[in-house]
């Protein structure tokens, strides 16, 4: 059980007045990073409000932040004992109001986003604890740090709670965009999926003809298939896919759903080799965009049977690379 003191001392700020500033400062933290559609949002805060007020899948997103925002107020005034208390509904719904001027008729088409939001989030990753409760203990860690001097706690905080928000509003996005209850594929470590993605592209690139001289299926580093097989040789992308397969730890679903992930990137890589996009970058010239691209695609939320998002996967892409120090801005101090 954990256990904790009271964090916020001397002249408490009023529950709403915290979390609205949280917000709005981990909102902007996020300028150029979040997408609205295909392009960077210069401001982040307006995008998630607008969709908030319209009653938008994406307002879930900023339910589930206000709703962590106000727990972790709690938390840091009383101290806690294991998980964090639930803010009461009638304290978001007024911070929404608050923030974002939703009509009371909202509320409910709101709350019912966030909990799209939370069913799927539950599926691509069984056993993790509900979001709610993620970003409520990264804010902890980001003011127990401050508190404490300890910027290394606090530093892991912030980048949590940056890293939450922006994959949560990745799924919110894709949930927007089709049905809520599609299944989707689970999520992956991603250290594992990258080396799982890197061992694919490397077998399916090799000859597989011990010496024979013959054409194969040579898989680019950009995800383009650049010849057909001949002769009897087993397909080397089938035979890749096998191997990577079998080496997969986990049950079924997950060694498949790690092979729809890999197949999904490849589709991806292969368009933007087609359509360039300036706001991503050029992976088959710059290291950097391929590497985040892959670490986002082994969590970017996937429905099963379908292709990535682009705007759900080039965000969390995006975030990456400044997190690899590659991004177009540094990223600012909270």
């Amino acid at each position: 059980m954990n256990e904790s003191e009271p964090i916020l001392e001397g002249e408490i700020p009023h529950p709403a007045d915290f979390a609205e500033q949280l917000i709005r400062q981990v909102l902007a933290d996020l300028d150029g990073i979040l997408l609205d559609g295909e392009q960077p949002a210069a401001a982040a805060f307006p995008v998630l409000a607008a969709a908030a007020a319209a009653g938008r899948t994406r307002g879930g997103a900023l339910v589930l932040l206000a709703h962590a925002a106000l727990s972790a107020h709690h938390a840091l005034v009383y101290g806690r004992d294991g998980e964090f208390a639930p803010a009461p509904q009638a304290d978001v719904g007024a911070l929404l109001q608050r923030l974002c001027a939703v009509a009371p008729p909202q509320l409910a088409a709101l709350y019912k986003a966030a909990s799209a939001v939370e069913h799927y989030l539950a599926a691509a990753e069984p056993g993790a604890q509900r979001p709610q409760q993620t970003l409520a203990l990264a804010i902890h860690r980001l003011y127990e740090g401050m508190r404490d001097g300890d910027d290394a706690l606090g530093g892991r905080g912030l980048v949590e709670l940056r890293s939450l928000v922006v994959y949560l509003d990745a799924t919110a996005q894709m949930l927007d965009h089709g049905s809520v209850s599609a299944e989707p594929l689970r999520v992956m470590r991603p250290d594992r999926f990258h080396d799982y993605f890197m061992r694919f592209t490397s077998l399916a690139q090799a000859q597989n003809g011990e010496g024979a001289e013959r054409a194969v299926a040579a898989l680019s580093r950009d995800g383009r298939i650049e010849a057909l097989v001949t002769e009897d040789a087993r397909h080397p992308v089938a035979a890749a896919a096998q191997e990577v397969h079998d080496a997969v730890t986990g049950d079924e679903r997950t060694k498949d759903d790690v092979l729809a992930r890999i197949r999904a990137l490849l589709v991806f890589l292969a368009a933007l080799r087609k359509t360039p996009q300036p706001q991503l970058g050029d992976p088959a010239t710059q290291p950097e965009v391929q590497l985040a691209l892959v670490i986002a695609a082994a969590t970017a939320p996937l429905r099963r049977g379908a292709e990535f998002e682009f705007a759900a996967l080039a965000q969390i892409a995006r975030y990456n690379r400044t997190l690899l120090g590659g991004g177009a801005r540094a990223q600012r101090a909270h």
